[in-house]
């Protein structure tokens, strides 16, 4: 899977990135979709019709998939040893801040098993997001440290 999003020489595809993201924005949707029919009677409330139609489903679901692969994008475009941070601390932003939807929702007077449906929907596109775009990091191999690292370590301190 990396020959797809990253070149031979290391830097990455724009399109290869977006189209992974189209695609686990579909998979993240199938899922979130199946989800929302069958979870307000598994959350015990059998009579309720679930709130969460079409629209909803795509809303809490898309946004937050390719926002965390531009996040992944954005991190791996260039080498930098803390791209894992930069690709990461985005990741977790994006599900706090989709959280604060269904959580805002069960604060203003909805119902638990709509909360439930919404922080499930928020953690299930986060949790297909993120583990497959961590599986395509490039594998980068440092460079063997020399045997005498310690000497060149202290003649570039002395200039």
């Amino acid at each position: 899977m990396n020959r797809i999003v990253f070149s031979r020489e290391g830097g990455i595809r724009p399109a290869a990135v977006v189209g992974v993201g189209l695609l686990l924005s579909a998979i993240a949707f199938a899922v979130n979709t199946l989800i929302a029919g069958v979870a307000p009677p598994a959350f015990g409330a059998p009579g309720e019709v679930s709130q969460f139609g079409f629209v909803k489903v795509l809303m809490a679901t898309v946004p937050a998939v390719l926002g965390n692969t531009l996040g992944f994008y954005m991190s791996y475009r260039k080498y930098d040893p803390r791209a894992l941070v930069k690709f990461l601390a985005p990741a977790a932003g994006f599900y706090v801040a989709f959280m604060a939807i269904p959580v805002l929702g069960l604060i203003s007077g909805g119902t638990f098993t709509a909360f439930a449906v919404g922080a499930t929907l928020n953690t299930v596109a986060v949790a297909v997001a993120v583990p497959a775009l961590l599986a395509l990091r490039p594998q980068i191999i440092p460079e063997p440290v020399p045997d005498d690292a310690g000497e060149l370590l202290a003649q570039t301190a002395v200039k």
